[in-house]
């Protein structure tokens, strides 16, 4: 928040010196600036108050700095420049961001599937066996055997007891 009001009050101190210099010198570059400097350290939320602020301030230095006249195309174009440039910045970061999001929420689905893909057992559909990491199908009662402290002890079910006995 600190960084936010000291970017604002920088914005208004350079407000002050483009309202006092010519209309034709190029003192919204000092807001551009502030934006990009506002890129490497605010959120999304900040950055677009950042924006908001210095492209105001390059449109109000415009129209308070003293004039001699008609408004020249050096001016009008320092003018269009300046919050060209301020939105050309703030759209870069708002799209490196989203990538960064998207990069992340892809790498969370990654390690779900992974995880999701690392608990299936390759088994035999005939036999029952398992394909062990060295690639040789061994009994099931084995493979869990060397993965597990458990045990195994057989009996009958109250199904198969009656269908067999």
């Amino acid at each position: 928040m600190r960084r936010v009001v000291l970017t604002l009050t920088a914005a208004a101190a350079v407000l002050v010196l483009d309202a006092l210099t010519p209309a034709g010198l190029a003192a919204w570059l000092l807001q551009v600036v502030l934006v990009w400097t506002a890129a490497a350290w605010a959120n999304r939320r900040q950055m677009i108050t950042v924006a908001a602020v210095c492209a105001a301030c390059i449109v109000l230095g415009f129209c308070l700095s003293p004039k001699g006249g008609a408004f020249t195309w050096v001016e009008v174009s320092n003018l269009l420049l300046g919050l060209g440039t301020v939105a050309a910045l703030t759209h870069s970061y708002l799209r490196r961001l989203a990538t960064e999001d998207a990069r992340r929420t892809a790498a969370r689905e990654l390690g779900q599937m992974i995880r999701i893909v690392s608990g299936l057992l390759p088994m035999c559909a005939w036999c029952m066996k398992i394909r062990n990491d060295a690639g040789v199908w061994e009994p099931l009662e084995t493979y869990l055997c060397r993965r597990s402290p458990e045990e195994f002890m057989y009996g009958m079910c109250d199904r198969c007891a009656t269908r067999f006995h």
